[in-house]
């Protein structure tokens, strides 16, 4: 049988250190390289050993963000006659990430790949625009716009055994510098679906409403005299971020004051201004009309040197920086969150994803005068600032959510889905909404599974065949059941017709949801006998039984 299976050598089970292998008969193919943000040293870095024995036949970078593209030169160095594919704009913006990962990680005194394996990496990239096909490895792989950011990628597989589509991280909103993901007109049936489930959990609200709230509040602090810290992702939310504070004070919606670009933000939005034509139409029209820069207009300026930086930290003045790492973990963004946190009349706004062991996830989960551990000036280590300002999430995120993903999944019905790229619970949520129709899995890290479709629906709680299945849904569609309450053990007792009992359903606890006083989900929690309960093994079925 052809070869046909997927190894995640991290960002399975965790957002970070993403990096797949997708093992082909006709050779093997790497997708991405990053490493886990906060980490250092070997800890950072995927399993990239398992390459040893599945040594890939080119690698493809899905976008240029850290966590996908920043562990690429130890790869190189141990395959230095590989390949890399990738679109022209994540070419541009990954050189800007790897020679940032190489100064931090210096600083750091745990460097994972010096000067010569970083100018390797950048002499073997390939780039490619979106839409064409390329068939040179056997196999076959195409881009398609992702949304996400400038640059970034989905990719089409196709192998002799079957296809395969890889989401890489993806939106379907657009915002003012990246368009939204591309999709389909029509259903495009696919073997497997290989997907991000970073929000696989959660609705997230309407981002134009989340803009005004966010606009609201910074002129809010800015008014009452306070500065805002914006800590930021420097590749996309930056330059998001910009365009949105810019158009606000253009209009009147926010008062006049300095925006200052600190840290990557800087370097990376001057590498967007010069890739200013693959950017959104509207806003190459606003720059062609006025006839100004589009990142550096109005009151934008940059932050060149410790001498202006320590300028900003001291000043009295009303101001925004936008200042990376987005989490607070890094870079020149804890620098300022040490100055402003302890004055209640300043603000800090995150807006973008929190790890779960960052300083941003922990600073949100705080009482206001509660302390938050964040990097010493000196990076030596972490230590405790009090926070007494202003501390508010606004979800502008470059992720689709559950139902932007369920969209994307089912336009090229797969009969196979893998969930990576997420935590826990937002796996398992979006498992839940799948798994009645699809071949779910939920791969660890370091484990090959199989791409084709292995017939598995819904688990332990169906005991019969899809056609019994069918043929017993009709018969059953409008029968009723009776709920008891049990005031003694506290539980619904649910007394199923006797035909039903025996036809359906193990024997086992349930757990019942009821919506509106209708019973919308029944989920089998432990099987008689077996004392199992959850994991795996809970399955879901929509509707009434």
């Amino acid at each position: 049988m052809p070869e046909f299976s997927f190894t995640g050598l991290g960002g399975t089970d965790e957002v970070g250190a993403s990096s797949y292998l997708y093992r082909f008969s006709e050779g093997r193919l790497l997708i991405d390289a990053g490493l886990r943000p906060g980490q250092m040293g070997e800890a950072a870095l995927p399993q990239l050993d398992l390459l040893k024995d599945s040594p890939p036949a080119a690698i493809i970078l899905t976008h240029a963000h850290l966590d996908h593209v920043a562990a690429l030169p130890v790869v190189i160095r141990r395959f230095p006659k590989l390949k890399i594919y990738c679109t022209p704009a994540t070419a541009k913006l990954a050189s800007l990430t790897l020679m940032d990962t190489l100064k931090v990680t210096e600083s750091q005194g745990q460097p994972l790949f010096g000067l010569r394996d970083l100018q390797r990496t950048l002499k073997a990239i390939q780039p490619l625009p979106y839409f064409q096909r390329v068939s040179d490895h056997g196999f076959a792989f195409t881009f398609f716009p992702s949304g996400h950011l400038l640059g970034a990628a989905s990719v089409l597989l196709e192998s002799s055994a079957g296809t395969v589509f890889h989401t890489g991280d993806v939106s379907n909103v657009a915002t003012p510098v990246v368009d939204a993901a591309w999709m389909p007109e029509a259903v495009t049936p696919v073997d497997a679906v290989v997907s991000e489930a970073t929000y696989g959990d959660t609705l997230l609200p309407s981002r134009k409403e989340q803009v005004r709230t966010f606009v609201e509040a910074i002129g809010e602090t800015l008014r009452g005299g306070g500065k805002v810290l914006i800590p930021s992702f420097a590749l996309g939310r930056a330059q998001e971020i910009n365009q949105i504070l810019q158009t606000a004070m253009a209009g009147g919606l926010l008062p006049t004051a300095p925006i200052h670009l600190d840290g990557l933000t800087r370097g990376v939005t001057e590498a967007y201004e010069e890739m200013l034509p693959l950017l959104p139409e509207a806003l190459q029209n606003r720059a062609r009309v006025s006839k100004l820069s589009p990142f550096f207009a109005g009151t934008v300026q940059t932050v060149k040197d410790n001498k202006e930086r320590e300028r900003v930290l001291n000043s009295d003045r009303p101001a925004v920086v936008i200042a990376s790492s987005g989490m607070l973990h890094a870079g020149v963004s804890p620098l300022y969150a040490r100055a402003w946190l302890p004055d209640p009349t300043n603000a800090l706004f995150v807006v973008g994803y929190q790890d779960a062991e960052s300083p941003g996830r922990r600073l949100l989960e705080l009482q206001q005068g509660g302390e938050v551990m964040l990097p010493d000036p000196q990076g030596e280590g972490f230590s405790p600032v009090t926070a007494y300002s202003r501390v508010e999430r606004f979800y502008l995120s470059a992720h689709a959510d559950r139902g932007g993903l369920l969209g994307l999944i089912n336009r090229y019905d797969p009969g196979r889905v893998l969930l990576t790229h997420g935590e826990a619970a937002p796996r398992h949520s979006l498992k839940s909404f799948l798994d009645t129709k699809r071949d779910v899995g939920l791969p660890s890290a370091g484990e090959e599974v199989p791409l084709k479709d292995t017939g598995r629906r819904r688990g332990a709680f169906f005991k019969v065949s899809e056609k019994k299945l069918a043929a017993t849904k009709e018969r059953h569609r409008r029968m009723e059941v009776q709920l008891d309450y049990d005031p003694e053990h506290h539980v619904l007792v649910v007394n199923l017709p006797q035909e039903l009992e025996g036809d359906l359903f193990s024997s086992g606890n349930y757990t019942l949801e009821v919506v509106r006083g209708k019973l919308t989900r029944v989920k089998l929690t432990e099987r008689e006998g077996t004392g199992h309960s959850g994991g795996p093994t809970e399955v879901a079925e929509e509707g009434s039984p």
